[in-house]
């Protein structure tokens, strides 16, 4: 005997027949629906600012985003369907995903809009699971937002702290001897690397066509050997944007440190 599969009930407030009946309007878009009560995604897209890079094609190429299709097709109901001259149609999950894409501020714009409609007609109703779900999300995006901004600000204290410290015509092993813990008998190696150094036949460091006059300098000096013909000796010398470059790798703690070092990322003083 096959067993009948009952319907997933839904409060009245989370069914296609009640936004159906509903009006949606972001900003001065009016958002379509379709005879399943699906809303057009290209309405979205022009409410969210219509820009190039937040294109519905675009977002529907993620694979996260064909994920979240399968696992709503997996209620036997189609999240998705595109219509010849008027435009893709999803479900209101995925309009929650797309606006959480776009921005976390037009997320929050279609979750508030939604809810407001909800709430206008039933003032005590509950969110129903799936909008929960959303604000959830909603929440996480707010969070990585947050750290994204700590991270901002982090950067700017190094670099502020970075034009305080820097002195123009100062070498890198200079700099970064008042950096603590910095190996600064490493750091000409460790440049090399980053192919900002490389050696001439003499042996003498000198400033790659990649970093001058971009992160760093030459400065000529012509002494004269006693005894023998006048020699240029260069002295490779950083720029503010090089400067800036090295602390924020000291920051992430990518620089060659001593075995010593405490662990700690300080500004020791300022180098001579």
């Amino acid at each position: 005997m096959t067993a009948i599969k009952k319907p997933r009930l839904q409060p009245w407030f989370c069914t296609k027949e009640f936004f159906m009946k509903t009006k949606i309007r972001l900003y001065d878009t009016q958002i379509r629906q379709d005879e399943q009560g699906r809303f057009c995604l290209n309405d979205l897209h022009q409410a969210s600012g219509g820009e190039s890079r937040h294109r519905p094609a675009y977002w529907l190429s993620n694979q996260q985003t064909q994920e979240l299709i399968g696992e709503i097709s997996k209620d036997g109901i189609p999240s998705i369907l595109t219509k010849q001259g008027l435009g893709t149609f999803v479900s209101k999950e995925l309009v929650y995903a797309y606006a959480m894409w776009i921005s976390p501020k037009f997320h929050l714009y279609v979750i508030r809009t939604f809810d407001s409609l909800v709430s206008h007609q039933n003032p005590t109703a509950l969110l129903p699971q799936k909008c929960a779900a959303a604000l959830r999300e909603l929440a996480e995006s707010v969070e990585r937002e947050e750290v994204l901004k700590l991270e901002n600000k982090q950067q700017a204290d190094c670099i502020e702290a970075m034009s305080n410290y820097f002195r123009a015509g100062m070498t890198a092993p200079q700099f970064v001897k008042g950096l603590n813990g910095v190996n600064s008998t490493q750091i000409n190696a460790f440049l090399q690397k980053k192919n900002w150094l490389y050696r001439d036949q003499r042996g003498e460091w000198r400033v790659t066509s990649y970093a001058r006059d971009v992160y760093m300098t030459e400065e000529a000096n012509e002494f004269t050997p006693h005894g023998c013909d006048p020699i240029i000796k260069y002295k490779p010398t950083l720029l503010k944007k090089g400067a800036a470059k090295l602390y924020e790798w000291y920051a992430k703690g990518l620089l060659p440190m001593k075995a010593t070092w405490n662990g700690k990322f300080i500004q020791e003083k300022v180098a001579a």
